[in-house]
């Protein structure tokens, strides 16, 4: 098993490697010195725009991947 502390690398790596980057990019933009809530929001509305295109292509073609090769 690979885990280190009791939880698995899997987890540390969506976290540490992903999520902290990401999570400090908005947090850099509302509450930095300079705020321009308009950009800010545009901004975030980009990234939530790419990740739920992100992951909608990922389940359609994990759909058409099972209807394909694993018929009813």
């Amino acid at each position: 098993m690979l885990e280190w502390i009791g939880i698995p690398v899997g987890t540390w790596l969506v976290f540490g490697i992903i999520l902290v980057p990401v999570l400090g990019m908005l947090a850099g933009w509302f509450l930095g010195k300079t705020r321009d809530f308009r950009l800010a929001f545009r901004g975030l509305a980009y990234l939530l725009t790419m990740t739920v295109v992100l992951w909608g292509g990922l389940f359609a073609l994990s759909m058409l991947i099972q209807f394909v090769f694993f018929p009813p």
